[in-house]
């Protein structure tokens, strides 16, 4: 027994020493992405409005993202997360832009003077760029540019391993969430649709330009890696389910070859939504 607590003693020493050493291998730019850093903490998430364009025949992204924030403290120095070699090119405060600079993954924002407690404030960070690609979505993340079985456009982003700020500037980290959730307005070539988060609320038709723009709304908190764009031919047809708590609207988008074998599919779905309903409560579960 006396040797069986030296071995055991032994075994957790090692692997004590094993996960110092992990953490001391930890790189500044790991500890900026994971760590709840003084230019983050002083500043809670309201809303976002990400308004993005895919360019699909360059692989380019451009937009802006406008950040609403409530101050919990004094501050003037602002972490806004955005992966190169997307970069930001403007952030603009009221009617001035503000000063920034890049460390990596990272951009520093220096308001002109201290916001103080418990105000309500925005900044409106511009940005543009080719975005990383994804190499083997999900599993890492990035913007797919692929095309369907016909030919067409189908472009997919994925964030839930490598950080939503691979694609769009954000505020990085799980411990805050955009209270009032967000908007999602998505701009492409018109003969594409754009389907994202929560409810559309409308559609811009720019016939000069060619391009459409989808305008997603989102009512609930909603985490960074959860905001999906998925882009295509896409049709679309709705139903609605009488749940146990009232009448929910099921709004389906799919390519228009593959629509009748997904009216069949997607019967399922008012099963698996009675089972969530059953073990989880009312939508949004």
């Amino acid at each position: 027994m006396h040797k069986l607590k030296i071995i055991a003693l032994a075994v957790f020493l090692f692997g004590a020493v094993d996960v110092f050493a992990q953490a001391e291998n930890i790189t500044r730019q790991e500890r900026l992405r994971g760590s709840v850093t003084p230019e983050r903490e002083w500043w809670d998430l309201q809303h976002y409005h990400l308004k993005v364009e895919f360019l699909p025949e360059t692989k380019r992204l451009k937009g802006s993202n406008t950040m609403s924030f409530r101050t919990l403290k004094l501050g003037n120095k602002m972490q806004i997360d955005l992966q190169p070699p997307l970069a930001i090119t403007k952030v603009v405060h009221g009617e001035s832009q503000l000063k920034f600079e890049r460390e990596g993954n990272v951009y520093w924002v220096m308001f002109a003077k201290d916001i103080p407690q418990g105000v309500e404030d925005k900044v409106e960070v511009v940005y543009e760029g080719i975005p990383v690609v994804a190499r083997r979505p999900p599993w890492e993340g990035g913007i797919t540019w692929g095309r369907d079985d016909l030919g067409e456009h189908f472009i997919v982003t994925t964030a839930q391993g490598i950080g939503a700020s691979i694609w769009w500037p954000n505020k990085d980290h799980g411990s805050d969430e955009p209270d009032r959730g967000m908007q999602v307005s998505v701009t492409v070539p018109e003969n594409l649709v754009s389907v994202s988060n929560g409810r559309l609320k409308k559609t811009d038709h720019d016939v000069a330009a060619k391009k459409k723009t989808f305008h997603w709304e989102v009512l609930n908190p909603i985490n960074n890696y959860g905001v999906n764009v998925n882009i295509a031919n896409y049709v679309t047809f709705s139903e609605k389910y009488q749940g146990k708590f009232g009448v929910l609207d099921l709004d389906y988008w799919v390519l228009p070859h593959q629509k009748a074998p997904a009216m069949k599919h997607f019967r399922e779905v008012r099963r698996t939504i009675e089972a969530f309903e059953h073990w989880f409560g009312k939508y949004p579960f």
